[in-house]
């Protein structure tokens, strides 16, 4: 068995794993809550090995071992801040998860 070791750039933050079938069903609830409220708002399930976590997320790179992510503050205005923030509160409240303050994640991913 091979190892596969990767990171993702993300904004955005962590929400609570409720049960082993979570992930199908937050796929379904946060496609159900983008058709009749738009938005962009998905997730990002990673960490270690066999203990990822869940986060949501509104925008998501991958960065592959022995590469970089370059990112500022001023990358994207203070409009796209505020959508995002908005977006991933309104999507949050419609889980049922607690809102948390949004920022900029790096999390290793070792599958």
């Amino acid at each position: 068995m091979g190892m596969y070791h990767s990171t993702y750039f993300a904004y955005g933050f962590q929400i609570p794993d409720t049960h082993p079938g979570a992930l199908e069903d937050l796929d379904d609830q946060l496609r159900q809550h983008k058709e009749q409220h738009g938005g962009d708002v998905g997730y990002l399930s990673a960490g270690n090995y066999d203990q990822d976590m869940t986060f949501l997320v509104t925008h998501s790179t991958e960065v592959s071992l022995g590469k970089f992510e370059h990112v500022t503050p001023q990358t994207y205005s203070a409009e796209q801040y505020e959508a995002w923030n908005r977006e991933l509160k309104a999507a949050a409240m419609a889980l049922g998860v607690v809102t948390r303050e949004p920022g900029w994640l790096v999390v290793p991913d070792l599958s």
